[in-house]
């Protein structure tokens, strides 16, 4: 019912344009040469989905018949012209809902030269239609088709915006925010743009046709689409019925009236498609502020409730913007921050490896990038800080600044840090295992520094025959007694670890073959004397061992040798040291 019951309205005013056209503008006693009424029904179409438009189809069908049959060419023409009169609509409503642009029209540049096409695609493809109607009524078909295509083209892209813009829910909401935000605005600007039109199209003496144009443009920076749309219509109004009545800067070309009418139209198209897009960017460019504004007001109350430290940097490293949290976990207040390089917190250890990440994840193109480092807050503490950054980009995909979200993460490299110490240390001794082992060789080897070093393997003797007859309590500690008497008698620089069972390895640093060979040989001596080989009855503790350098081919060369060399100390009776050959 609420959709019959607007059709009525339709239906009254797509009369009156038709009326007036038809008795007013049929010059040559064929069709129109200004039409209108296609306008006021392809807005309806384009707003109305497309299973409804039967409604508006039927409405504006009936009234023009009765136009076309009453004042127009009578009624045997009356069908074939309703055919070109309403095909032309909806062949431009097609057009203009077959991709969704009829959604975003007045609304956005991109349905522009979608709309222009759809405008002037109709009446090219019906004007046959009513020429074949005014051939069969003795008229001249070129001429009809002619006028035909110019008038109704014409009309098309001069009215269809403001009939657009008139109607449907953007428009009475715009119409409520000029009546509470620009009400007097609008009071004074709309009275002023009828009274320029009504003196431009008044006088016969100045060429004046730009006044109006100005105007209605200011109008439209100031009230916006409904703004522009009322101004275009006052043009459309006044200045068409002052010039189909002789008066005006257009009778001074002393043209026909048809050809001043046409020329009327021209103006008039021209204005509408210099405005509308006007408004139309003007309008997004309110929109996009609008959602700026809510956007930074939800990012700030964001940041605000916020534990971790949000920061927008500038691309040459400056801070812009602090969350208040920064306080809490640098010291500083958000106001200390901002305006100074972030190098302020980075400690100088990590400076490099911060400024190379700020670069990647400004080159990233938007795409975020995550990376840890050590800072110095405000009381001079070190602390790990994780940052995850995302470069905010531009319209042309330029880096204009980076949005990082900040995390204090010390806890957490704490716990990282007793992990891995966990993973490189044996449980039972506190010494390196032999992951932790093969890295600080590793290490040295990088370091072109294990030119001069050694490596040892020492094996305990006999041990599972300890296990077996004191039990694994006892075996447990004679290995810890074996890493207390070893490291007792190695210096810092040397590194001792469990590598297996029962076997040790160790890297003595900046020592020769027979240096290294001393150290064992000292090691193997004094855990001989433990005391804990008294408590183990005739069972002593013995240490074999080999000893290899350890040159370029590498550590596990170099072990490989020294487990030679102790396979060999084995065989010739163990409680021994041999050196590699």
């Amino acid at each position: 019912m609420m959709l019959l019951s607007r059709q009525w309205m339709l239906a009254v005013a797509y009369a009156l344009l038709a009326g007036t056209a038809v008795a007013l503008t049929r010059f040559d006693g064929g069709v129109a040469f200004l039409w209108g009424a296609s306008a006021l029904l392809i807005a309806a179409l384009v707003r109305t989905s497309t299973r409804n438009w039967w409604a508006p189809l039927v409405a504006c069908g009936t009234v023009g018949v009765a136009v076309t049959g009453f004042i127009g060419l009578g009624w045997a023409a009356a069908p074939f012209l309703l055919v070109a009169n309403l095909g032309e609509a909806v062949v431009a409503a097609m057009w203009l809902k077959r991709d969704g642009s009829g959604r975003e029209v007045m609304a956005s540049l991109r349905w522009f030269w979608r709309f222009v096409l759809a405008m002037i695609a109709g009446p090219l493809l019906l004007a046959p239609v009513a020429a074949t109607t005014l051939w069969a009524s003795g008229g001249d078909p070129w001429a009809t088709m002619l006028h035909f295509v110019i008038g109704h083209s014409l009309g098309n892209l001069a009215l269809t915006p403001i009939a657009y813009m008139l109607t449907g829910r953007a428009a009475r909401r715009e119409t409520r925010q000029i009546l509470t935000r620009h009400k007097k605005s609008a009071l004074t600007l709309l009275p002023v743009v009828g009274a320029v039109t009504f003196f431009t199209f008044w006088q016969v003496g100045w060429p004046l046709l730009f006044l109006p144009v100005m105007w209605v443009v200011f109008v439209t920076f100031r009230l916006g689409r409904l703004g522009a749309a009322i101004s275009l219509a006052l043009l459309t109004g006044i200045g068409g019925i002052l010039t189909a009545k002789g008066f005006g800067p257009i009778s001074l070309s002393g043209a026909a009236l048809a050809e001043r009418m046409q020329f009327f139209q021209f103006y008039l198209a021209a204005t509408v498609l210099t405005v509308v897009p006007i408004a139309a960017d003007l309008h997004n460019r309110r929109k996009l502020h609008g959602s700026l504004r809510r956007t930074e007001a939800e990012f700030r109350m964001l940041a605000e409730q916020c534990t971790d430290v949000i920061m927008r940097i500038s691309v040459d490293g400056r801070i812009l913007y602090a969350s208040p949290s920064v306080r809490h976990i640098t010291g500083y207040q958000p106001e200390e921050l901002t305006g100074q390089h972030s190098r302020i917190l980075i400690d100088p250890v990590d400076l490099e490896r911060v400024r190379s990440e700020h670069r990647l994840t400004l080159e990233a193109g938007g795409e975020p990038r995550s990376y840890s480092y050590q800072v110095r807050i405000k009381s001079g503490e070190t602390r790990w800080f994780s940052t995850h950054g995302r470069a905010m980009v531009d319209e042309d995909g330029e880096a204009v600044e980076l949005l990082a979200y900040i995390r204090d993460v010390t806890a957490v490299k704490a716990s990282e840090r007793k992990w891995v110490q966990a993973a490189l240390t044996d449980t039972l001794t506190g010494l390196p295992n032999r992951r932790a082992f093969e890295r600080i060789a590793a290490g040295r080897l990088d370091e072109a520094a294990a030119s001069t070093d050694c490596v040892a393997l020492l094996d305990l003797d006999r041990f599972k025959s300890i296990n077996d007859g004191f039990g694994h309590d006892v075996g447990d500690l004679v290995l810890k007694r074996f890493a207390e008497v070893a490291l007792a008698l190695t210096r810092p620089e040397d590194t001792l670890a469990r590598i297996g069972g029962e076997e040790f390895g160790l890297l003595l640093a900046n020592s020769s073959p027979e240096q290294a060979y001393a150290v064992c040989e000292r090691i193997r001596q004094e855990v001989g004397r433990s005391p804990l080989a008294e408590a183990l009855g005739d069972l002593r503790i013995t240490v074999s061992g080999g000893v290899a350098k350890l040159g370029a081919d590498g550590l596990d060369a170099a072990l490989k040798a020294a487990d030679e060399a102790l396979y060999r100390a084995k065989k010739s009776g163990r409680d021994r040291l041999l050196l590699a050959a």
